[in-house]
């Protein structure tokens, strides 16, 4: 009985501790990514967002939205960060860079991110809602997203020991 009972145990630990479903290899992912900046929020924020928006780099095409890459930049801002013309060659080169060039990728995860912390003062829960919905980050979908970027923090932190 007490065999059952400790399998029962290991058994619901395991899957609780993995609540994300993450694999060997996100978490290899993960901690490099945690490694890119010295700002704890920041480093956080990303992981979260590269689960939330590609489940660490398995689903980095939504082309419904045109987001691309590890963090699902949206074609249309990164067009403008570049200020070239919005044509389509110039979405092809740049949705093709941000699938194949993690470093770019990663840069404009944090250049979205810091307009949004400049523009929010800090306020992550805003910044987060407004990293998915832009300027709408009260509406319902951009309060979820930011719960939902939230969650993923708290058990990166708690379950994973990021």
């Amino acid at each position: 009985m007490k065999k059952i009972l400790l399998l029962i145990f290991l058994v619901f630990s395991f899957s609780y501790s993995n609540s994300l479903g993450l694999t060997n290899t996100d978490l290899i992912i993960l901690k490099k990514i945690k490694t890119l900046t010295d700002d704890t929020m920041m480093k956080y924020t990303l992981m979260a967002i590269a689960i939330k928006e590609s489940s660490v780099g398995k689903k980095q095409i939504n082309s419904v939205s045109n987001d691309y890459g590890l963090f699902q930049s949206n074609i249309k801002s990164v067009i403008r960060r570049q200020k070239v013309e919005d044509n389509i060659q110039n979405r092809n080169y740049f949705a093709k860079k941000l699938l194949t060039d993690v470093g770019f990728a990663t840069a404009n995860a944090i250049v979205e991110i810091d307009y949004w912390r400049e523009i929010h003062k800090e306020n992550w829960v805003r910044i987060w809602a407004s990293y998915n919905t832009g300027w709408r980050f009260s509406s319902n979908t951009g309060v979820l997203y930011a719960s939902s970027i939230f969650d993923i923090i708290k058990k990166l932190k708690f379950e994973y020991d990021l």
